[in-house]
């Protein structure tokens, strides 16, 4: 089954090989691929792209209308729910290898195998003009330096995760992720004065974060936690939920569940977010609220369509696809009207662009 042009390419291109499973730790053709992402779609997750799969979850591309799919992240998909993976698709692999190395064992493995790992590597990255991209990887597991952190994954992981995320995402915006997460981390009582600030792929997953911080701390009044709550709940659901108790390295876990902090806040009858009532996604909030279970995301639909009209596509886009993450949760089928509307925007998103 053709899945999307990429998941296509990569299976064309990796057809007979061997040992991907073992060498790769995925494949990208899966004997019940077609399944799979008719489910995806089943349940109204349009807005990505899967072209590998494990033996229980798959890999996407997290979708946008203003990226190109090689320049978009790359996203694990675990029961249902996405958390981010890579940033992009030339840097899949060595991430997928650093997930094998919280466990000791495998950096020998690793070694053992570099030139298979180097020869099945070469397609995807051939594909992606990334033939350097395993380098990092090969000196890190060449360090001596670095070995004594591989020796004891269980202690030093995060270490190393940032390691890798530094070296193949190294921008300012993982600077300042970096450094706002450490901050929260190290002291569960610290909450960034509010701003808005641009933190790349990690936009979703640090907004999330700072609105659980900002729940924890019940010593201060919610009205002056509201923007922090407002940043998290305007993010695409479905994407980089994070649980009271977070730390660098994402899981996956339910955007459904987080979200129910923030959306009893909206109950009409507290009162609170008086400054956003005038925002198109401010009535969405109040629908949750009342019952969250029935919710279809027609709501995020509506507000897509007006925040459009305030010429905020990458808003609207994310609204349409909070709409088609409850569709999928509450009922398990598509939001039809979130799809069209997407498409939409979409394509005169890219008509601007060019």
């Amino acid at each position: 089954m053709k899945l999307n042009k990429i998941h296509q390419d990569l299976k064309e291109l990796y057809e007979g090989k061997e040992r991907l499973n073992t060498i790769l730790g995925v494949e990208f053709s899966h004997q019940e691929e077609a399944k799979i992402y008719t489910k995806i779609l089943q349940i109204g997750q349009w807005y990505v792209a899967p072209f590998s799969f494990e033996t229980y979850n798959s890999y996407a591309i997290k979708l946008s209308p203003n990226k190109k799919l090689l320049e978009s992240p790359v996203c694990l998909r675990s029961r249902g729910d996405h958390s981010l993976f890579s940033n992009n698709l030339a840097n899949f692999l060595p991430m997928r290898q650093l997930r094998m190395l919280d466990t000791s064992d495998f950096v020998q493995y690793i070694l053992d195998d570099w030139q298979l790992l180097e020869e099945l590597s070469l397609p995807l990255r051939q594909y992606t003009n990334s033939l350097d991209s395993l380098e990092f990887l090969k000196e890190y597991l060449h360090n001596d330096d670095k070995l004594i952190y591989l020796e004891n994954p269980s202690e030093y992981y995060t270490k190393v995760y940032l390691d890798f995320w530094n070296h193949y995402y190294n921008t300012q915006q993982q600077k300042e992720y970096v450094e706002l997460m450490n901050s929260m981390i190290k002291d569960k009582s610290y909450l960034p004065d509010f701003e808005i600030n641009d933190y790349g792929v990690w936009n979703t997953r640090a907004y999330n974060a700072i609105g659980q911080r900002a729940y924890t701390l019940i010593d201060i009044e919610t009205e002056k936690k509201e923007n922090q709550f407002w940043q998290s709940f305007i993010q695409p659901h479905g994407f980089d939920a994070v649980e009271f108790d977070f730390g660098f390295i994402p899981y996956t876990t339910s955007s459904s569940f987080q979200l129910d902090t923030i959306i009893s806040k909206f109950i009409p009858e507290l009162g609170y977010f008086s400054k956003m009532k005038n925002h198109p996604l401010y009535p969405v909030g109040q629908i949750l609220s009342k019952n969250k279970s029935s919710y279809t995301g027609d709501a995020h639909i509506e507000a897509a369509k007006a925040i459009d009209e305030l010429n905020d596509p990458i808003m609207a886009w994310d609204a349409l696809v909070s709409a088609g993450y409850w569709s999928g949760v509450n009922f398990g089928e598509p939001n039809m009207n979130a799809w069209k509307a997407a498409i939409d925007l979409s394509e005169k998103t890219w008509l601007d662009r060019d």
